[in-house]
């Protein structure tokens, strides 16, 4: 049963030294709507004609009329935890302030220049939007966090948070006594002990992750006691490795569902990608050709053996194809493989180890500038692979999968991906197969550009590379 769940009436709690809510560590809204008036009004005064409305009448309404639409796109609002949507949120506000000034002159009869005042909005826009993303790159301080629920979730999230740069976990709160064991943040027993929790370590947000013990009516009980604090309650779905972008919240039936969207593993964000990856790749195989020539005699130089290595991998749905790499191993490396299971440095489904004998000379420099992966630049033009994608498995690791792995399958595999910007083989193996799950369902084409920029920088840097 809740802790709520048998509570008369309750006294409210003193309000005497409350915690720092969200605007007192952030810039405030009022600041920050000054900020973004006054940079109107110099865009107004700039872009914007003066022998239309005598005095600064103009550039007054003008700034009047930004700050309210940036307002009502809840641009002030303050937040639990930074938000990324504002600059989006800035340029729509910049389309609403063009059409609203376009229908004030229609009516009035005051005709301002289109050309000027989509100038003056636009510069608007920018200051606005710069002025954020300036503050933005001041890394803001972490927000305080209380994480209440069942020891188990609590547990679990907290580990996942421990490495997060935008939240602190600093105290928990599970159901019962005997859920306190062997937890090591401060932890305090029963529901109705959040407000105290809350005070004593000065947090700013309690997330709430619902279970037997926590119910909607205790849910809406604790935010009440917490908005007296103007402290935030957030409800945590349960979910993992979802993008905001996948989840909508919906009403139906005075419930309110969290709608989950299917990943896109067809559709025409689905063909735009293949297309213009294989124009891509077709494109750079030409470029690269001299440099693909000089590898090839490279690699037949340093030791015997064709210079093009193919090996069979699995690629979408479990379909076998040939991929193509410039041989970094001696001829005999798959005869040599079993005698040097027992140096495997991998802990699932793949064989690593950093100073394999097998790999030749010319291979590991091959392998640390990662220009052994470019002959699959011919892999994606057949359509063999992506550009982006899962790393290709081979059909003996296929064998050993188990559901979450095999999700891996369910797109082309690629050249780079999220496993090689964030590690290559110095993950172990249960985060490469969440990496590359994660990619499957949260695909998009701003993440693949995402993952090409970061790709530069890991070929750069050299992790995880041997």
């Amino acid at each position: 049963m809740s802790a709520y769940a048998d509570q008369g009436p309750r006294v409210a709690p003193p309000l005497v030294g409350r915690v720092a809510g969200p605007g007192q560590r952030r810039t405030r809204w009022y600041w920050m709507a000054a900020t973004d008036g006054v940079v109107a009004m110099v865009a107004a005064i700039v872009w914007l004609p003066f022998d239309l409305v005598p005095g600064p009448a103009l550039a007054v309404a003008f700034s009047v009329a930004w700050v309210v639409l940036l307002g009502l796109a809840r641009t002030y609002d303050p937040g639990p935890v930074p938000r990324r949507a504002d600059l989006l949120r800035i340029c729509l506000s910049g389309v609403h302030l063009v059409a609203l000034g376009a229908l004030l002159s229609g009516v009035t009869g005051l005709v301002v220049p289109a050309d000027q005042l989509v100038r003056a909005a636009g510069a608007a826009c920018l200051a606005s939007g710069g002025l954020r993303l300036v503050s933005s790159l001041r890394r803001p301080p972490r927000t305080r966090v209380v994480l209440v629920g069942h020891r188990r979730q609590v547990r679990r999230l907290a580990a996942e948070l421990r490495e997060s740069t935008e939240v602190e976990v600093v105290a928990l709160c599970v159901a019962g006594p005997r859920g306190c064991a062997g937890l090591d943040l401060p932890t305090s027993p029963g529901f109705d002990s959040v407000p105290d929790l809350v005070r004593e370590h000065r947090a700013e947000c309690v997330v709430a992750l619902p279970c037997r013990h926590l119910d909607a009516t205790s849910l809406r009980r604790m935010g009440w006691l917490l908005e007296r604090d103007r402290v935030h309650l957030l409800i945590g779905p349960g979910l993992h490795d979802v993008d905001s972008g996948r989840a909508v919240l919906r009403r139906t039936g005075g419930l309110s569902l969290l709608h989950v969207r299917h990943a896109d593993l067809t559709g025409p964000r689905r063909a735009l990608k293949t297309l213009w990856e294989r124009a891509a790749c077709a494109l750079a195989l030409v470029v690269l050709a001299p440099l693909l020539l000089g590898l090839v005699a490279l690699v037949r130089l340093d030791s015997p053996g064709p210079a093009l290595f193919r090996q069979q991998r699995v690629g979408r749905d479990g379909r076998v194809f040939s991929i193509l790499k410039l041989r970094t191993m001696h001829v005999d490396a798959e005869a040599r493989l079993e005698e040097l299971r027992a140096h495997n440095e991998s802990d699932g489904a793949l064989f690593k180890m950093r100073h394999d004998p097998r790999v030749t000379r010319a291979g590991r420099w091959l392998r640390r500038l990662s220009l052994d992966e470019l002959p699959q630049l011919v892999n994606v033009v057949r359509g063999d692979m992506a550009l982006v994608g899962p790393r290709p498995p081979l059909p003996g690791e296929v064998t050993t999968y188990d559901e979450d792995a095999l999700r891996r399958l369910a797109v082309r595999p690629g050249i780079t991906g999220l496993w090689q910007v964030s590690g290559r083989s110095d993950l172990p193996w249960s985060m490469t197969v969440r990496l590359d799950s994660r990619y499957v369902d949260n695909w998009s084409l701003r993440l693949d550009a995402w993952i090409l920029a970061r790709t530069v920088r890991a070929v750069l840097s050299h992790d995880g590379a041997y």
